[in-house]
């Protein structure tokens, strides 16, 4: 019997990306505003063209690292690396942390929620399953919590993980596994749901879950061999596959 729904966050009920369609072109506006907040304060920096250059060089490398347990990555993390690769000495770290907020309230602007995401969430809630999340995110939670706030997803989680937090990342099966236990629920009666297979499915699978692709954007395809145990092309189709799942 299913008792838990775990939903993922990005792309899955809040879509980050604006007018982006790929990552990691969608941190554009949190390059931007980190570096325009530094040339206020009269900092000597390279052209916005060598340094978000830079950036979006390093992310892939340090995500990489962080979903195999090799360093942690927030972006005060991306920050700091991008102006040492770039030679930029002297910072005060409290000018990398405000840039860093800066940074996130940029991708904040242009978060929307996805197409029936709190009808799902809530519908899912009504028909009495508990509701957790994990997200891999470089932000702190509480920015997430706030977006989670604003859009009237955030009454309906019991519990919630996200990685830069608690230095877990998918697909591994410890953040999982995290908001199993702060649930108290047994993983085969939890389902994950997200929009990219190689964490979601991956991580959701090895962590003894049963996984649902939810194919709400074209930025993720399935790799070879990632099995989910269903997939969705609309929220709204969870709860009747849910539904049939119990029967």
């Amino acid at each position: 019997m299913i008792k838990a729904v775990i939903f993922d966050l990005g792309g899955t009920l809040i879509e980050y990306a604006g007018p982006y369609a790929s990552w990691p072109a969608l941190e554009t506006p949190g390059l931007a505003a980190a570096y325009t907040y530094w040339q206020q304060r009269d900092y000597v920096l390279p052209s916005f063209a060598d340094f978000q250059q830079m950036g979006f060089a390093l992310l892939p490398t340090l995500w990489r690292a962080a979903t195999r347990h090799e360093a942690n990555l927030r972006v005060v993390d991306l920050l700091a690396a991008t102006l040492a690769e770039m030679g930029v000495r002297g910072m005060a770290a409290v000018d990398v942390d405000m840039a860093a907020d800066c940074y996130g309230a940029a991708i904040q602007a242009q978060a929307a929620l996805t197409p029936q995401a709190v009808e799902t969430v809530a519908q899912v809630k009504a028909a009495g399953y508990q509701v957790g999340l994990v997200s891999n995110t470089m932000f702190p939670g509480s920015l997430h919590r706030a977006d989670m706030q604003r859009f009237g997803l955030f009454p309906y989680f019991e519990e919630m993980v996200f990685s830069a937090d608690v230095n877990m990342w998918k697909p591994n099966a410890d953040p999982f596994r995290q908001v199993l236990a702060a649930m108290d629920v047994a993983a085969d009666t939890a389902v994950y749901i997200g929009d990219d297979p190689a964490s979601d499915v991956v991580g959701g699978r090895a962590a003894g879950m049963h996984t649902v692709y939810y194919k709400g954007s074209s930025r993720f395809t399935t790799p070879p061999g990632v099995v989910p145990h269903a997939e969705i092309t609309e929220l709204a189709e969870l709860l009747p596959l849910l539904e049939g799942w119990q029967r």
